[in-house]
């Protein structure tokens, strides 16, 4: 069928040829999985690296001022990778978000399966008063949480950026106080309840890591050695590891616990 041109079928091409829309289609599609799996693993490893150095609080005040003195001024390294992740964070979201459901209907119907998926079992059930028949499932579960915690990143993340940005590069409007972070700037700016907004922000940011990850995982690496199951595992430790290190960190941070050494 290669090169037929008809009256009927004009420029006929074979759906395997390079010039066919499918083949141009399921390049772009490639394309935008690898950058999109580019970005997320580039900020997965930002977040394990940044969660533990904000973690050095655990220790003490003095320990974290010696942590942010030493990535901000010894090796100036705080500086540069604002931007990276800035521009990395943005570009995941542009190309993430094509997975996520642009009409209010389809929304709809995403909140409606994932309340169907909630409560059903593990064996198939129909509602009566749904089209959707259903059961418990992983993968599916996963999705749903990844788009409800993108969201919540994207808003909560962005504002965290721009913050993090002012404080390593200016006073804030506060003279004499250098441009960088400061274990008694952390616990006075948590303490005076912008926790809420780090719990909320630590809490979706380690959940939409955990899945990114295993989801990578899966995708690139489940028809090698790395079976789903090992994806599985990973993606436990993960979540569990982050979200009680963030806890904790969040604890130390608003002066509830001072920490392990004061």
């Amino acid at each position: 069928m290669t090169g037929i041109d008809t009256e009927l079928y004009p420029k006929a091409e074979s759906r395997h040829s390079q010039k066919s829309s499918a083949f141009k289609n399921a390049r772009r599609a490639l394309r935008d999985e690898r950058i999109s799996g580019f970005t997320g693993a580039f900020l997965a490893l930002f977040i394990w690296g940044h969660l533990l150095a904000e973690s050095s609080i655990i220790f003490g005040r003095e320990t974290y001022d010696v942590v942010a003195n030493f990535m901000e001024h010894t090796i100036p390294l705080a500086q540069p990778v604002v931007f990276l992740v800035s521009i990395a964070f943005f570009v995941h979201f542009i190309w993430a978000s094509r997975k996520i459901p642009g009409k209010l209907r389809e929304r709809k119907r995403m909140m409606e399966l994932g309340k169907t998926l909630k409560a059903s079992r593990k064996t198939w059930q129909q509602d009566p008063a749904s089209d959707i028949k259903l059961r418990k499932h992983f993968e599916t579960s996963l999705w749903i949480w990844q788009v409800r915690t993108g969201m919540i990143v994207l808003a909560t993340g962005s504002f965290h950026l721009i913050l993090i940005t002012w404080n390593l590069f200016s006073d804030m409007g506060y003279a004499g106080q250098p441009p960088g972070f400061t274990a008694d700037l952390t616990v006075s700016r948590m303490s005076s309840g912008l926790w809420i907004l780090y719990a909320t922000l630590m809490a979706s940011v380690v959940a939409h890591m955990a899945i990114g990850v295993y989801r990578l995982l899966v995708k690139w690496l489940a028809d090698t050695w790395f079976v789903r199951n090992y994806a599985k595992a990973f993606f436990y430790l993960l979540f569990g590891f982050y979200i009680v290190l963030g806890t904790i960190t969040i604890l130390a941070g608003t002066g509830v616990w001072g920490g392990i050494v004061l």
